[in-house]
């Protein structure tokens, strides 16, 4: 007998011996379901009514063009209501539906990134998302100087310090390059051949809405030619409400220790159509001292001004133009043979945007950007420069660099289906470097007498180019989300023959006899891809399994330069590029499990990554170094193609204790290993965890934190390299905030309360002494936010 006859006389049995039950009036559960970050409305969700005791059928509909949905005829009960929508991460909800009654339900989705460990600055990798996220709210309570200092707040990622700014960021021991960073969309880059100014010191902690990293090679749709990535967006033009013609907020602050204060502020408004802002801020620090009393200099001094506006053309279009300025000047590294005189750069974009919500197209955005970046640094200040501590007559060194960098990418999402996401774009950019090192020996001690003087071209006007296009396909595989990815990149690369000098010609690649200008310019094609599977294991627990590959192309530094400090290195010495240098092109697998409940999450994850072509380096004995300074004890050194590899982990739990109270604890280890040199890899992070504790009642009107870090000592070092052992230290941190009422707000706190002397691993080091530059000793600090 056909088995809908069967159910159908079944149901007609039932209803027959229970009239009163099939009388008894129903009830529904109404709702809408929005995105999360955006508060807008999403459409096609699958939600899914199921009872919890009498065994029925689950009840299912979708959301409509406004995000809302319905359910009715359900019986008296308990219900489980679920919402599921294809890049987002499901959420469920228990309710209990009465007689002739309606429950009203409400979703706010948190959008998946796909990769692997993709970061929540505050909150342990989701593999599924693949990328942490930092919000607006924890940016603010962290009270940074630098980007690169919210990113030491997240297991498996930190920074490189060499100065009181401009910390370089580290993921799971990638570095450098190797780390693609975004602003609003805008592939950035440093101008200084050092990183002094790594690509995220160019943009405020105040301008930053949110910071998203991915821990490997998921981030393919954000742009090319990165084994890792970091996001950043900043301070949303509409996020303020519709006839709001004049908001904003004015905030300052002062932190002891390093004798800094900054104030920035923020105006914004919004007609129906239009909307504007402007953000400025003014920061300045001085020396600090480590917790043993030994003075670091840090001097600096930063003023930046952005402003964005934007039309909305319709309910699903609107058009935005931004542009800033940033100036930094005096910036102290201790960390470098030279000090940062100043640092200018400029930046400008346009950009499109469309998002109906609904239909084969959901949203189209295009962009268009350029920037460019002076910079200029030398040794003043510094042994050199005199000759009382310097076993040498005194030099003036300088290095002059700019970088003019021109962008785009267009990018489109598809919804073929109601569980089919599919998003297509393109993206590249075009960057110019040139950089000079100009330098004089003082004869007699007198720098007004004539000596010995002359300029070196360290970027001899390199271009280097990428131009890629991508596709991304997220499907529903019954309970399994599947996300790939594949992306291929054109890369150009090239210097200006003219200024090639002919020692560079003659060292740069030995073995092959001396090369010709032609050799210089380089052509490749690469392909990437990445693979994410999402598979919920119970109610609470889902498993994780993602894979992929990502290919770098070898920087500016590593093809063509003349004999200038390596970013790969913990010594001083000079270093040659390799203008026929392979890409790096990394394999890596992920796997993570993560449990949620509602005064629980958990989260443990780890990985495996090979790279091959691993741009290293390797003694060149043959080589006069250009600067014959008597602290190169070592090199010169060239950049050469070999293989490593790496391993490690992170995890994180968090506990509501009480409704007010929340336990936390998180941990990273990692293990790397150069084949090349048959040691360590560079920058390997030693193991580390952090415990925490937060107050803060339900109003919100004030929060306690305090947190405990640990880290053990490393040892596992890439002597042959410079690196050098630490030592294993912990730290107290402990702040506060208070809503006082009618706009305003305070915060303060003290980092390092016990006052450790300690030295972050991954920290330069010190290119006189040898010595790691050493962390902070204990800092009071304060803030008052005034919001209108």
């Amino acid at each position: 007998m056909d088995r809908y006859v069967v159910f159908a006389c079944i149901s007609f049995i039932a209803f027959a011996l229970i009239p009163a039950a099939a009388a008894q009036p129903s009830g529904a559960v109404t709702g809408r379901v929005t995105n999360g970050e955006t508060g807008r409305p999403l459409p096609s969700v699958n939600v899914i009514v199921e009872s919890t005791g009498d065994g029925a059928q689950p009840r299912g509909t979708s959301t409509g063009p406004q995000g809302r949905f319905a359910v009715d005829g359900l019986a008296p009960g308990k219900y489980v209501v679920r919402a599921r929508f294809v890049g987002f991460a499901p959420r469920s909800r228990e309710v209990e539906v009465s007689a002739a009654e309606s429950v009203g339900v409400q979703f706010a989705l948190a959008p998946r990134t796909v990769g692997l460990d993709a970061v929540e600055v505050t909150a342990a990798p989701t593999v599924s998302e693949t990328a942490e996220q930092l919000r607006k709210a924890d940016i603010q309570e962290a009270n940074p100087r630098d980007g690169g200092e919210l990113l030491r707040t997240m297991s498996g990622v930190s920074a490189v310090r060499r100065g009181p700014v401009g910390l370089d960021p580290v993921v799971r021991g990638l570095r450098s390059r190797q780390v693609g960073v975004y602003v609003d969309g805008m592939r950035t880059f440093p101008a200084g051949p050092a990183r002094m100014d790594s690509p995220l010191s160019h943009t405020g902690p105040s301008t930053m809405q949110s910071i998203e990293v991915a821990k490997g090679p998921y981030a393919l749709t954000w742009g090319g030619g990165q084994l890792s990535a970091i996001r950043v967006e900043t301070n949303d033009l509409f996020n303020v409400a519709r006839g709001e013609r004049l908001s904003g907020q004015l905030q300052t602050g002062y932190d002891s220790n390093f004798g800094s204060y900054d104030v920035t502020g923020t105006v914004s408004g919004r007609s129906d159509a239009f909307a504007y802002r402007v953000d400025g801020a003014y920061r300045t620090g001085n020396d600090y001292e480590t917790g043993d009393g030994t003075s670091v200099p840090a001097d600096f001094l930063n003023r930046e001004l952005r402003a964005k506006v934007g039309y909305k053309l319709g309910d699903n279009q609107r058009l935005t133009a931004g542009g800033g300025y940033q100036r930094q000047d005096d910036v102290d590294y201790p960390g470098r043979l030279l000090n940062a005189q100043f640092f200018k750069t400029g930046r400008a974009r346009l950009g499109y945007e469309y998002a109906s919500g609904t239909g084969l197209v959901r949203s189209v955005e295009a962009k268009a950007y350029g920037y460019q970046t002076l910079h200029t640094m030398n040794n003043e200040g510094k042994v050199t420069y005199a000759s009382e501590n310097f076993p040498g007559p005194p030099l003036r060194v300088a290095v002059n660099a700019d970088i003019t960098t021109l962008g785009g990418r267009v990018v489109t999402q598809l919804a073929p289906s109601q569980d089919l996401r599919l998003k297509v774009g393109a993206d590249g950019y075009r960057a110019h470097r040139d950089a000079e090192r100009p330098f004089q020996v003082v004869k007699n001690g007198d720098p007004t007498t004539p000596g010995f003087y002359e300029s070196k071209q360290i970027w001899p006007g390199v271009v280097t180019a990428d131009a890629g296009v991508f596709a991304q396909a997220t499907r529903l595989l019954g309970p399994v989300e599947a996300t790939g990815t594949v992306r291929a990149d054109m890369v150009w690369a090239g210097a200006d023959e003219e200024q090639v000098t002919d020692v560079y010609l003659d060292i740069a690649k030995p073995g092959n006899g001396a090369l010709d200008a032609d050799a210089l310019d380089r052509r490749e094609f690469n392909v990437s891809g990445a693979l994410m599977l999402t598979a919920p294991l119970s109610e609470a627990w889902t498993l994780s399994a993602g894979g992929g590959t990502a290919v770098r192309s070898a920087s500016a530094l590593e093809r063509y330069a003349d004999r200038f400090p390596s970013n790969k290195a913990q010594t001083s010495a000079e270093f040659i590029g390799n203008p026929r240098l392979d890409p790096e092109r990394s394999w890596q697998a992920d796997l993570e499990l993560e449990a949620r409940y509602d005064r629980v999450s958990f989260a443990v994850g780890g990985f495996a990554r090979r790279i091959s072509n691993y741009i290293t380096l390797q003694d060149a004995p043959d080589v006069e170094p250009m600067l014959p300074l008597p602290i190169f004890a070592e090199g010169p050194f060239r950049y050469a193609n070999g293989t490593a590899t790496f391993y490690g982990g992170e995890m994180s739990a968090s506990v509501a204790v009480l409704r007010s109270l929340t336990a936390s604890v998180s941990g990273s280890y990692l293990w790397g290993k150069n084949l090349e040199t048959d040691q360590p890899a560079l920058g390997v992070a030693p193991l580390s965890g952090d415990i925490g504790v937060r107050y803060e009642p339900p109003q919100g009107r004030f929060y306690i934190e305090g947190t405990l870090g640990g880290v053990t000592e490393q040892d596992r070092v890439a002597s042959i390299l410079g690196e050098t052992p630490t030592e294993g230290y912990v730290t107290l941190d402990l702040r506060g905030g208070l809503a006082v009422g009618r706009g305003i707000s305070v915060k303060g706190g003290v980092t390092n309360l016990t006052d450790a002397d300690y030295v972050n691993h991954l920290n330069a080091k010190n290119p006189y002494s040898g010595t790691p530059i050493p962390e902070t000793g204990r800092i009071f600090f304060a803030g008052v936010n005034y919001a209108f």
